[in-house]
């Protein structure tokens, strides 16, 4: 009796060891794939984890930027043209950090203001701190930094917090003059 429970427990050992490394190892070959392949593009990190597909959002809300959709809905940030603007509707990037007091002001009163400018412009805001190409790109040292970008134009930049008078005020001028 004895010797059947060390055998039944040897047993399960053995097929526990076998599941789990089936699952493991489908997973390291996928993974050395992507890490030794010099082939891999230099946004294949970005891809990894998956996030939900940003839209263009005239709704008048503040929406959540990733690093991946910024690449590829905003500007690519490796670019020898320079940054340029890939949307068609201009938008305002808030560049913030969850621990910044200003950045959070800053997005609350562009939570604010947003619906004034619905169906003109888009406003997001990016963490930089889960945006590390972004944030070397743009030369981020100071947050909170708002990004200004209009379709077949330049791309303007300001930084610190902006009050109500003055977001309002650049962005009429930055955006929707001609």
């Amino acid at each position: 009796m004895k010797k059947q429970k060390i055998v039944l427990f040897l047993l399960m050992i053995c097929v526990f060891l076998l599941i789990s490394s089936c699952g493991k190892s489908n997973k390291s070959n996928n993974e050395d794939t992507v890490s030794n392949n010099p082939q891999t593009d230099d946004y294949a990190i970005l891809r990894e984890p998956s996030y939900p597909r940003v839209v263009e959002d005239l709704s008048g809300k503040v929406n959540i930027l990733y690093e991946k959709d910024f690449i590829e809905r905003i500007t690519a940030v490796d670019n020898p043209k320079g940054f340029q603007y890939l949307g068609q509707i201009p938008c305002i990037v808030a560049l913030y950090a969850d621990w910044c007091k200003p950045c959070g002001y800053q997005t609350e009163l562009m939570s604010k203001i947003a619906p004034e400018y619905q169906g003109r412009v888009i406003f997001y805001k990016l963490n930089v701190d889960k945006a590390p190409y972004v944030k070397s790109a743009f030369k981020v040292e100071n947050i909170p930094m708002i990004l200004f970008f209009k379709p077949r134009g330049e791309i303007s930049t300001t930084v610190g917090y902006l009050n109500r008078e003055k977001l309002h005020k650049m962005i009429e001028e930055l955006l929707l003059n001609s």
